[in-house]
């Protein structure tokens, strides 16, 4: 007999399994779908206003009509998400929601306007530079437009309706968190399938996903976690959550990912709102306060006392850097953090990721020899 914890999992896997026009078929009829590809975007704001926030991650169409409009040269997400326009797999998709980021980012906003295809664009004008008075400013009167965007485009914003998207979002990431902290429970191969909840997140209708995060969690005495041997703490950073089976190759492998500081994954988890305060300042206050990615600085050594205190804090043995082939943000960061990670004697492993649904053997050899390396630990 199937238990809750199977019938929810396979959910998730359902979810991943499928495309875009399936996915955006099955949502709430009453809600309007806006996607994004980035966590700086405000998916409160969306919510309140009656959007579904639905984050593009990098499918894999085929590569049969992005070739006439961008360079080999661009990330996968970059190349997929174009597709996927180009295929008119997204027209249920009202607005899209472009944050100020990469160069590549940036460019596809431009190609994706003259397209002329729905979702409409539109520009969430994230400062790069997040220290000094004036950003603030500036972030606070950005964040007040794109409200002011969603009240007139899709619906208007209470500050009932924004308190409660608030608190739901805030209720996802702590239940998220909390699933983290008990991936053990999980059977084999449980970085996996807890790769794959994460990527099932950014697909669902959040107040759904809620409440099957909240049912699998109630569930796991069902289950014993399968038994491991001594596994090496890793830590993973990077990109997006990227297919499973990288995650379940580590496992496979020898070792445990004890925290990550992925795009999708434990960084996504940072993102509380203070529930007591103004929610418009409460926001500004939580991306201006906290470094995410490459992408923003607040000086030079910020994403390496960053990931260096959270490797120190999770006692992780090794670094993973998953990064998407092409990645220019996340690699000028590389070899300073690579550099400063070995004088700590930490060793670290990249690999580079173009189709993230893709596995091959060479990176399978290529995990075991590194986590072989830290054994004994």
């Amino acid at each position: 007999m199937e238990t809750t914890f199977q019938r929810i999992v396979k959910e998730f896997e359902k979810v991943n399994s499928q495309g875009f026009p399936e996915i955006l078929s099955s949502f709430p009829k009453d809600r309007i779908p806006i996607g994004f590809f980035c966590p700086y975007v405000p998916l409160e704001l969306v919510h309140a206003s009656g959007g579904l926030p639905f984050r593009l991650i990098g499918t894999s169409p085929p590569m049969s009509h992005v070739q006439a409009h961008l360079p080999t040269h661009c990330c996968h997400l970059v190349r997929s998400s174009l597709e996927s326009l180009l295929r008119e797999e997204l027209d249920r998709i009202r607005f899209i929601i472009f944050t100020h980021t990469c160069d590549s980012m940036q460019g596809l906003s431009e190609i994706w306007g003259l397209q002329k295809k729905p979702p409409r664009p539109y520009h969430f004008m994230m400062p790069t530079r997040l220290e000094g008075e004036e950003s603030k400013i500036y972030l606070r009167l950005e964040i007040e437009r794109f409200k002011n965007f969603l009240d007139s485009e899709v619906g208007k914003i209470t500050l009932s309706s924004l308190k409660s998207s608030i608190a739901l979002f805030n209720r996802i990431r702590k239940k998220t968190e909390e699933l983290y902290n008990q991936k053990d429970s999980l059977p084999p191969p449980c970085e996996g399938t807890f790769a794959g909840i994460l990527r099932a997140s950014c697909l669902m209708d959040p107040e759904h996903f809620l409440k099957l995060l909240e049912d699998l969690l109630s569930s796991l005495h069902e289950k014993e976690g399968g038994k491991r041997g001594k596994q090496v703490p890793i830590f993973v950073t990077g990109n997006m959550i990227h297919s499973p089976d990288y995650f379940s190759l580590i496992e496979e492998a020898g070792a445990k990912i004890v925290w990550d500081n992925l795009c999708s994954g434990a960084r996504w988890l940072k993102l509380q709102t203070r529930e007591e305060e103004d929610p418009l300042e409460a926001m500004t206050d939580r991306y201006y306060h906290l470094y995410l990615c490459p992408t923003k600085h607040r000086g030079v050594d910020d994403p390496l006392t960053h990931i260096l205190k959270e490797v120190e804090i999770y006692g992780a043995k090794g670094v993973i850097f998953l990064l998407y082939k092409y990645c220019e943000t996340h690699f000028f960061d590389y070899p300073d953090l690579k550099e400063t990670l070995e004088s700590r004697g930490i060793p670290s492993l990249l690999l580079e990721v173009d189709d993230p649904t893709a596995s091959s053997g060479q990176v399978k050899t290529r995990i075991q020899a590194f986590i072989e390396m830290l054994q004994p630990f």
